[in-house]
């Protein structure tokens, strides 16, 4: 956890013991402290980072750094206020998701938890924009099922932080298809970039649901 007060690094350590006793969390101030746990530790032990995001985040170049580091190891931006820019913002700099400051510990540790596991994390109090949550565009379960079994393993995919290229790797399809799905999704759940894609699907659907409705059409396709 970077950059977070060490009263409250105990208390989400204390939530997480609980949930798993080989959870352990580490407090970090500076670079040195990432490389010192990158050096410590054997691949695949880091689970997931929260950072303390806000412009001195921002000049320490604190993502480029994890990424690094850690490679592919998801993190939180943790900031004083969630709201659509600030979302935005964290996703398209590589974080897994974004949690609020005043967030109880037990969100904390949910949040940390959703993402180590490879999904998005909003808080679910977020509101969508303003024609989803004042229902003008359809439920998110109901576009889901709309969606063609190859734009849903897309979206999954696409939630997952993968780029065209590896979706076209783990899909084996050539990139132009890549980009019809692409285009014909969006336009069926009502956003118009990635971004708003992964929030839609993080927001709308659980990671688990939407892994099964995806696998359960590929064996069907």
């Amino acid at each position: 956890m970077i950059d977070s007060p060490p009263l409250f690094v105990a208390g989400v350590a204390d939530v997480l013991w609980r949930r798993d006793s080989t959870c352990q969390v580490w407090s970090a101030q500076c670079a040195d402290d990432i490389y010192r746990i990158r050096e410590e530790f054997p691949p695949g032990t880091v689970g997931a980072v929260t950072l303390e995001w806000d412009e001195r985040a921002a000049r320490m170049g604190w993502p480029k750094l994890l990424q690094d580091t850690l490679g592919t190891v998801p993190w939180l931006f943790v900031v004083r206020t969630v709201y659509r820019q600030a979302i935005a913002d964290a996703l398209m700099a590589g974080a897994a998701g974004i949690v609020e400051r005043h967030a109880s510990a037990d969100e904390f540790a949910d949040a940390l938890c959703r993402v180590a596991s490879g999904a998005i994390y909003v808080p679910p109090s977020y509101g969508l924009a303003a024609g989803v949550a004042s229902g003008e565009s359809p439920s998110g379960d109901r576009a889901f099922e709309r969606l063609t079994p190859r734009q849903r393993q897309v979206l999954r995919l696409l939630a997952e932080g993968k780029s065209n290229k590896q979706i076209c790797r783990v899909l084996n399809v050539a990139e132009g298809t890549i980009k019809n799905h692409l285009y014909a999704l969006f336009r069926q759940i009502g956003v118009s970039n990635r971004t708003e894609a992964a929030l839609w699907l993080s927001r709308h659907i659980t990671p688990e649901s939407a892994y099964l409705q995806a696998t359960v059409c590929a064996v069907h396709e």
